[in-house]
């Protein structure tokens, strides 16, 4: 018997840090996140935040410094959210807009 939800996240780094994160985003306009490569910063937080309701407040905005990396970032959050690319996930890179109205991780 198939499930038709999407399969939970997998557990990055940045996971252990989720609460601490978001209690910073609550009383900062301003957090930067250092990490290693892969522990889910660009694929992970726009999650957490979202989880947490703050696209009620407008956009998510993960930036990418490729191309491959912006379109490959976005199909895995979309994925990982079972929601279809260019939806509430989407991208924007030169010639190319994967974006609607309802995008809110951009």
């Amino acid at each position: 018997m198939s499930s038709s939800s999407p399969p939970p996240p997998p557990v990055l780094p940045i996971s252990e840090h989720e609460d601490e994160i978001v209690a910073a985003v609550d009383v900062n306009p301003v957090v930067v996140v250092i990490g290693k490569t892969g522990s889910g910063k660009s694929t992970q937080l726009s999650q957490i935040l979202h989880c947490c309701r703050y696209t009620r407040r407008g956009a998510i905005a993960v930036i990418q410094p490729r191309r491959v990396a912006a379109v490959s970032v976005s199909r895995r959050v979309a994925q990982e959210l079972g929601v279809p690319l260019g939806d509430e996930v989407g991208y924007a890179i030169r010639f190319e807009d994967r974006t609607s109205e309802r995008t809110c991780i951009k």
